[in-house]
């Protein structure tokens, strides 16, 4: 399954936004990163998706509440949020049997303003047959329809009861973080642990299940040389280039976010398809995730060094080649990994310009540049990348080399003012 469109109607912000999430020749996968403002809303973006993607009812167990979700201002008293779903053929199937055909069909969430209360709705079936929707990714009986979606906020340990409760539902739990800022990726660390009792057990499906994770997360996964060393009853454990040790507790946040986020995708992929079948061996003899699906990720850079930055996304799409990421940053190094028609950026709040697709130039410009060169293009907005205080430097400096110049006679102050802005006016030095 991939999305093919995205269209919001009067959500939150958004008064008309639709993007095409398609590459060319119906093909999806890879890397698609929203860029935009803080308060763009690239996290609501990624959300109301998500509520597209579970339904109705799963969207209401996540977000209890939709009030406020309908624009303000425009005198709308609806909203809708419609993704265009691309089935994969032999892979995704109905619940009830039928074909599944090549053309993509729509999942359509409405939100209607009842005072003060906003009503979830979903289209009504046509001659009391449920909707391809209904069938396929809504319904929990169906075969594949693969999606999963993490918030920013990525943790190991610790979460509210509420939380809790919906980190252990079927579906809820594969998008509770987007949702709970108190939720947590517990449930993988559990998880770890049991596949290395039942491996112990001489268990031969948990055992290959550990296996596999064990041996993707070791592919050339994080920086300095560190590596994931083994999974035992206190969970995962990390080894540096000297032979130290670290368990998650001992973990800094990033290395346990972004292996939490991985080892928990891989755990929601085998939950849905299996171990069988999963992954093949390419021709450099390494493993790849063949099924597919759509996984979303808001604030991917968050707590990566900039060197893992810059890795992450191809990383990801070498190793889960026909999944369709989403993700939203503030990095201008996430955005060298997007693919083609990959990236899109928000307005800023209050602006009168429309959310959009950067065009082919934009987007060769970002792939292809420096991060302070991306930093000015449209995809960031900035008019300066340096801090104010070298513009401010820059600017005093220029303004007594042209009073020199110019015949004019500096004071003892500015003469020895002079020196200490000349490290501003430098050039910068090609990387």
């Amino acid at each position: 399954m991939y999305i093919d469109k995205v269209t919001l109607k009067n959500i939150k912000g958004f008064e008309d936004l639709e993007f095409s999430l398609t590459r060319g020749n119906d093909e999806y996968a890879g890397w698609t990163v929203f860029t935009g403002d803080n308060g763009a809303g690239k996290s609501t973006l990624l959300k109301a998706i998500a509520v597209a993607l579970t339904g109705k009812d799963t969207a209401r167990s996540l977000q209890p509440s939709f009030h406020r979700w309908i624009r303000e201002g425009a005198g709308e008293q609806e909203a809708q949020i419609e993704l265009m779903i691309a089935p994969e053929k032999g892979v995704d199937e109905f619940s009830s049997g039928g074909r599944i055909s090549d053309r993509s069909f729509p999942a359509t969430i409405t939100l209607k303003n009842l005072g003060k209360e906003t009503s979830v709705e979903i289209p009504e079936a046509v001659k009391g047959k449920k909707t391809p929707a209904q069938r396929g990714l809504w319904s929990t009986d169906a075969h594949g329809w693969f999606s999963c979606g993490y918030g920013p906020f990525r943790r190991v340990f610790g979460a509210s009861p509420e939380a809790t409760r919906l980190m252990v539902g079927p579906t809820t739990e594969r998008f509770v973080t987007m949702f709970q800022e108190a939720a947590s990726l517990f449930e993988v660390d559990q998880w770890l642990r049991n596949l290395s009792h039942k491996k112990l057990e001489g268990k031969t499906a948990e055992s290959d299940q550990l296996d596999l994770l064990l041996e993707i997360l070791r592919d050339d996964l994080m920086p300095n040389q560190i590596t994931v060393d083994r999974v035992d009853s206190d969970g995962l454990w990390l080894k540096d280039r000297n032979g130290l040790q670290l368990a998650w507790s001992e973990m800094s946040d990033g290395y346990r976010a972004a292996l939490a986020l991985l080892a928990d995708i891989l755990r929601h992929l085998i939950s849905a398809y299996g171990v069988d079948g999963l992954a093949e061996r390419g021709e450099d003899g390494k493993l790849r995730i063949t099924r597919s699906g759509v996984v979303l990720i808001d604030e991917i850079d968050a707590h990566l060094h900039p060197e893992w930055q810059r890795e992450i996304g191809f990383w990801l799409k070498r190793h889960f080649p026909k999944i369709q990421f989403l993700v939203t940053t503030h990095s201008p190094i996430i955005c060298q990994a997007a693919d083609k028609n990959g990236l899109f950026v928000l307005a800023e709040p209050g602006s009168d310009a429309k959310p959009r697709q950067l065009t082919r130039d934009e987007y060769n410009k970002v792939i292809a540049s420096r991060p302070d060169t991306i930093l000015l293009s449209p995809a960031f907005g900035l008019q300066n990348t340096r801090s104010p205080r070298a513009v401010e430097g820059r600017a005093e400096f220029a303004k007594l080399q042209a009073k020199k110049r110019g015949g004019g006679s500096l004071t003892a102050e500015e003469k020895a003012r002079l020196p200490q802005l000349e490290m501003f006016a430098e050039t910068d030095e090609e990387a």
